[in-house]
């Protein structure tokens, strides 16, 4: 019987075209090698490699066993692992560090999609502000992290950044605001109302409405009524004449209740702009790999229904 071990090593003699550097590759002597490549030839009786004093090279019979083995042992390789990213899985352990709009839009459904295919995965999360996460990825606190990616360079030697959701975002105000009746919003109205928000980045500064001022520390831009996650934003302009930012997707249930509205201020500039980040040099873990593709396909279907909200929404709005 054809043993893997005797097909990687005939592999290992095509490459190489010597028994001394063959060996050497793998790890085993000259003899052993020799002993294992004769024990081929046995059991499929025929010779596979000439042996010419300056390089062994396969025969016609061998060059055909070759493209077999190649095939073979690549679909061996490929089920090993598979079998560890199974283990990995089963034991696995991720940790992983979102901001506010990611996590409440997908980062946690992943994480409940996570544990209900692998139940004894561990997973640990947190949220926290954008800044913060990127220094944890960088001071290896995490495996992972989803936050705003619009001051990181694609270049960057030592993080990995992958975009994940761009969503367009709306300014929101509750039932009776003052102007929520109106046609059209301009940035002078809403300059005049507080806003509602998490810290927002510098990519902002220019544009943004509402009572807001620059941190001299950070040089975000901090809104008036600093909040640090969006159902405490949603409670208080329910409640006052504040307004806040989010995607449709996110306060559907509210809109369609009618306890907030939609002002009517749609601009290009208003969007969600985050995504992966993790250490370039970092082997991500099996359950932090599938967390990143339940990540993906989530954002994917909520890219679909944040849009055709928007087109419900602003049917003969221009962008």
């Amino acid at each position: 019987m054809v043993k893997l071990t005797q097909l990687e090593n005939a592999l290992a003699l095509e490459t190489h075209g010597n028994f001394y550097r063959a060996a050497a590759a793998r790890s085993i002597s000259q003899p052993a090698l020799s002993r294992s490549i004769q024990k081929l030839e046995e059991s499929m009786g025929v010779i596979l490699f000439n042996r010419d004093p300056e390089r062994v090279v396969p025969t016609d019979a061998g060059r055909l066993l070759l493209g077999r083995a190649k095939t073979i042992v690549g679909e061996a390789e490929e089920m090993q692992h598979e079998v560890q990213m199974l283990q990995g899985l089963e034991m696995g352990h991720v940790s992983i560090s979102m901001g506010v709009y990611p996590a409440e839009l997908s980062g946690c459904r992943a994480i409940g999609e996570l544990i209900r295919l692998h139940p004894k995965v561990s997973v640990q999360s947190n949220i926290h502000e954008w800044r913060f996460i990127i220094q944890q990825v960088l001071e290896r606190s995490v495996d992972l992290g989803i936050a705003e990616i619009s001051t990181l360079k694609e270049n960057d030697v030592k993080l990995k950044i992958e975009p994940l959701g761009q969503h367009e975002a709306v300014f929101f105000c509750r039932k009776g605001h003052p102007l929520l009746g109106r046609s059209k919003v301009s940035r002078t109205d809403l300059d005049a109302y507080p806003l509602a928000a998490v810290n927002l980045p510098p990519r902002v500064l220019k544009f943004f409405p509402g009572f807001t001022h620059i941190s001299k520390r950070s040089g975000d831009l901090v809104p008036s009524v600093e909040l640090d996650n969006l159902t405490m934003v949603r409670e208080i302009v329910e409640r006052s004449n504040a307004f806040g930012t989010t995607t449709l997707v996110q306060i559907e249930p509210w809109l369609k209740s009618g306890s907030i509205g939609i002002l009517p201020f749609r601009r290009r500039w208003l969007k969600l702009n985050y995504g992966f980040i993790y250490l370039r040099q970092h082997q991500l873990s099996p359950a932090a790999k599938l967390f990143m593709e339940l990540t993906k396909r989530i954002e994917t279907r909520l890219a679909c229904r944040n849009k055709e909200l928007m087109g419900q929404m602003f049917p003969d709005a221009k962008k």
